[in-house]
């Protein structure tokens, strides 16, 4: 199972870094394999002690990892770029150095959106709570009141007594719920038109362009930095964008690019996804010959951006969901005081 298999991304830093170590200091790959399987995990130990076998019977590095689904197409092209160029070890440098940062990157909105999550979470145990045990038994309850029930109770009790009468079923719709879903997300027409308007939803979209500039950025710095053409750098933004969006207009660009089109007007081909900011700095970066260093600048701009809008996230998203707890709250409350309230006011 891929779960069970999972590499994680700092494995696979501490596996390049010393993989390069290994290869420049001239130790042969199969043996720089059968080195670092000694202190590596099952599933990256296994994957090792095989590509020791592929790679002494002719079997290049880059195809060894090819297949595994641990590894990405950005991945697998740095090394074949290194070994095509015949500069493997530093590529493997540069390859460590945009796992670590996109690492890092992912980490700091992690936990950034943390305290959203816990909220979340909690709202979403309490009301499992609820709907499992404290409704059904204030069924009982409410039916021996002889008062008028307000809505918000009605609505209470026709909740709490599905979840009685129907538990299986409803744990069955939810299944198949979350089932559909996850199809769809297997349907690219579905993921193109999801993306396309996450990308225009306030708040989230500004945050999740920023987000993929900066990784466009980061990629296409190191790659150019590592003596990857610029045909061959936008290919590689094309099949590692996770956005549909992005992915679509990469790979036009990357084509018009390799027709003879400037770079910087490819861009400006796309003026929403890539704001004139980005196409003004490549510009410079294309009249001067350091286009490397442009998307460096880029990079350290839209990496900053992203730290800066993640870290303001919560003071935007936790009012909004405060108000929707409290609401919650204030409804269950009312189903259950007022019916009580309606019964000792008749007392009196």
């Amino acid at each position: 199972m891929p779960i069970l298999n999972k590499i994680s991304t700092q494995e696979k830093v501490d596996f390049v870094r010393n993989l390069s170590l290994l290869v420049r200091s001239g130790a042969p790959i199969d043996q720089s394999f059968g080195v670092l399987a000694e202190q590596a995990s099952p599933s990256m130990k296994k994957l090792l002690v095989d590509g020791k076998k592929k790679v002494e019977k002719g079997t290049s590095v880059s195809e060894v990892f090819a297949n595994n689904a641990n590894f990405d197409g950005v991945f697998i092209s740095f090394i074949k770029a290194g070994e095509e160029s015949g500069t493997l070890s530093e590529n493997l440098e540069y390859l460590a150095d945009w796992l670590d940062g996109n690492n890092t990157l992912e980490k700091e909105i992690s936990s950034a959106t943390l305290y959203p999550k816990i909220i979340v979470t909690f709202a979403g145990i309490m009301g499992l709570i609820l709907a499992l045990w404290v409704l059904p038994s204030m069924v009982q309850v409410f039916k021996t009141l002889d008062v008028d029930l307000p809505f918000t109770t009605v609505i209470l009790l026709n909740v709490a007594n599905a979840v009685d009468t129907y538990p299986l079923e409803i744990i069955l719709a939810i299944i198949l719920i979350i089932a559909f879903v996850v199809i769809l997300f297997q349907i690219k027409a579905f993921k193109r038109l999801f993306y396309k308007v996450i990308l225009r939803t306030p708040v989230i979209g500004p945050l999740l362009k920023d987000y993929e500039l900066a990784i466009i950025a980061q990629l296409g710095a190191v790659l150019l930095k590592s003596g990857t053409s610029i045909g061959r750098v936008f290919d590689v933004l094309a099949d590692s964008a996770s956005n549909y969006e992005y992915k679509d207009a990469i790979t036009d660009i990357s084509e018009r690019v390799k027709k003879g089109t400037s770079l910087v007007e490819a861009l400006r081909g796309y003026p929403k996804l890539f704001p004139s900011i980005f196409s003004s700095v490549v510009a410079v970066g294309e009249e001067t010959g350091s286009l490397g260093h442009s998307f460096g600048y880029l990079s350290h701009f839209f990496t900053n951006r992203v730290k800066d809008k993640t870290a303001k996230l919560p003071t935007v998203i936790e009012p909004l969901l405060l108000v929707c707890i409290g609401l919650f709250v204030a409804f269950i409350a009312a189903a259950i005081i007022m019916p009580i309230y309606e019964v000792t006011k008749g007392l009196y």
